[in-house]
């Protein structure tokens, strides 16, 4: 269903704010403070991006703690995406009508009651409920950022925001070499515990400094305003979600965007690490430094991603070079043999580029949705995005253990081979080239939103 210029339009100014003209204006869009409001949401998605690729530098350590093999630790990883998938769609919802400030702060309670309760974990059980908690807490994250980039930000600009955001959390995913080193000093329980700790320094600035737009930040200024701030609410809980879901293009949008999140969710958050301990024969921190170099990639690809869809005017020639790229770049990674680590290090790097241009597809939905309905639709397709990470993360554990064959090493822990990783990693291949068929039959909606604007 296309949404007309008319409509959006109307939409458009529906969202704002009657107010005395005679009352001041303290706070403005792209302002200083929008920026700073911007940075704290940010910060909120870079930290939950830390607790999300975690089990990425614990694999060893949960296989020894609890004599589990690759498959219960894809399990435990993905049980993050059992709570996280599912609450895309009430928390895109929630955000539209209760303002992103407000969930940022309960939901940094819930993760760091579950850095807490993983780091205590006794059993498998507890050590799944523990990563639950922290799904369900980083479940608006990015959803909130988009909401805070929507609000305080000029529809021109929502390119480069969704860009800036995904850059973010990947910074947050690179930063497990950090998380690698913290184990390595305070051993796996106390760096989840210094991570809950972080949590609750990000909870006290989002209390002290955020606000969900410039017409309340204003109102808390302006008490005349306060009261018609407040009212302000949807037609319906649901009018966002059936919009999203009436729309095909939408769904198209939310395939390409599972399986092009499989270079984080299923390489460099949790099988590329191990995968490089055994090609290259390094240790954790060394090999989880490189699979930074995915992060690092995407993260500056996702900014490069925005600015070249601007720049040639098209979301969907961007996203389909970026299913293409990325698919011949992690093609040499699992195939190509007698890579130095400099060489691998660097074609990491530019798979993790390539593949940045694929976050458009936030923006895509965006631009098939009215304003006030933002956070509905990156909900809607975050929800597929994320799946990814429930469905690869056991998938590929469970073909290294059907290829595997039933080595363990000294410490009980099961041995795999490179061939058993390539076996695994042809799941990742096939899926590339479906991102790149779906593409196909997307339609552009650059056009529609520039002439709108």
């Amino acid at each position: 269903m296309d949404i007309s210029k008319a409509e959006i339009m109307h939409d458009s100014h529906s969202f704002s704010i009657e107010k005395d003209e005679s009352s001041p204006i303290y706070y403005k869009k792209e302002s200083l403070y929008a920026c700073i409001v911007m940075l704290c949401a940010w910060s909120f998605y870079l930290y939950e991006y830390i607790l999300r690729v975690s089990p990425g530098v614990l694999e060893k350590f949960l296989m020894q703690d609890y004599a589990i093999t690759a498959t219960t630790v894809g399990v435990i990883s993905s049980a993050y995406y059992w709570a996280y998938t599912p609450l895309q769609l009430p928390c895109g919802v929630i955000v539209d009508h209760l303002g992103a400030r407000r969930v940022i702060m309960f939901s940094l309670i819930l993760c760091v009651l579950g850095c807490f309760f993983f780091s205590q974990s006794d059993s498998v059980a507890t050590s799944i409920m523990g990563r639950v908690l922290m799904g369900m807490g980083s479940a608006c994250a990015y959803i909130s950022c988009a909401k805070i980039g929507a609000e305080w930000f000029n529809s021109d600009r929502f390119a480069l925001i969704a860009g800036i955001g995904m850059f973010m959390g990947t910074v947050g995913g690179s930063l497990n070499a950090v998380t690698s080193m913290l184990v390595d000093v305070f051993e796996w329980r106390g760096a989840m515990m210094i991570l809950g700790a972080l949590g609750v320094g990000i909870f006290f600035l989002a209390l002290m400094v955020m606000s969900d737009s410039p017409e309340l930040a204003n109102a808390k200024k302006d008490s005349r305003q306060l009261q018609s701030t407040k009212g302000h609410t949807q037609d319906s809980l649901l009018d966002g979600l059936k919009i999203a879901t009436s729309n095909p293009q939408n769904w198209l949008i939310g395939i390409y965007g599972c399986v092009m999140y499989l270079p984080l969710c299923a390489f460099a958050e949790l099988w590329g690490v191990p995968y490089l301990k055994l090609l290259y024969g390094i240790d954790s921190t060394i090999a989880s430094s490189a699979c930074v170099s995915v992060f690092i990639g995407m993260g500056l690809g996702s900014i490069l991603g925005a600015w070249i869809s601007n720049k040639i005017q098209s979301r969907t020639r961007v996203m389909g070079l970026a299913a293409l790229g990325t698919l011949a770049c992690f093609a040499v990674v699992f195939y190509v043999p007698g890579l130095s680590f400099t060489t691998m290090r660097v074609v990491l790097f530019l798979g993790g580029l390539l593949s940045g241009g694929q976050t458009l597809y936030f923006v895509s939905v965006k631009e098939n949705m009215p304003l006030r309905y933002a956070a509905t639709a990156i909900g809607f397709t975050n929800a597929f995005v994320m799946s990814s990470a429930i469905l690869f993360q056991p998938l590929l554990g469970y073909l290294l253990d059907l290829t595997w064959d039933g080595v363990k090493g000294i410490d009980g822990v099961p041995v795999y081979s490179i061939e058993n990783y390539k076996v695994a990693f042809s799941a990742v291949m096939v899926a590339f080239l479906v991102g790149w068929i779906v593409m196909l039959f997307v339609r552009d909606t650059y056009k529609k939103v520039s002439n709108e604007a």
